[in-house]
């Protein structure tokens, strides 16, 4: 049992006062800075908040299209793709597109929502 306010309350909360409280004391030279500093906090947030569930369902779809459990399976899907190994003909290579799909729409979430949700993925 975790104690309140949790994490990610936290992250929002301290996110919070360094854009609205913090940000308008601070000279221009250093707002960007500060700004990257909250957009870092907010995928920390994030994160925190989906947890490693959909990335685990990733691994294990690449464990099934390697058919082994191996530590380094997202490193052999990268040197696969860059080597040409899937063309998109057979079943394999349909589930290594869907495996990038998933991935990629994983990397948005935590990423980048507003994109997602600006282009109809909620």
């Amino acid at each position: 049992m975790r104690d309140l306010p949790t994490g990610p309350s936290l992250l929002a909360l301290a996110r919070d006062v360094l854009l609205n409280d913090l940000l308008p004391l601070l000279p221009e030279q250093y707002r960007l800075d500060a700004r990257l500093v909250a957009n870092g906090m907010a995928i920390a947030e994030r994160e925190a908040v989906l947890g490693p569930r959909l990335g685990q369902q990733i691994l294990r779809q690449l464990e099934a299209l390697y058919a082994t459990a191996e530590d380094n399976a997202l490193a052999r899907l990268s040197r696969d793709l860059r080597v040409g190994a899937f063309d998109g003909s057979v079943p394999r290579d349909r589930a290594a597109r869907a495996i990038l799909w998933r991935l990629t729409i994983f990397k948005l979430r935590h990423a980048n929502p507003r994109f997602l949700a600006a282009n109809g993925f909620n």
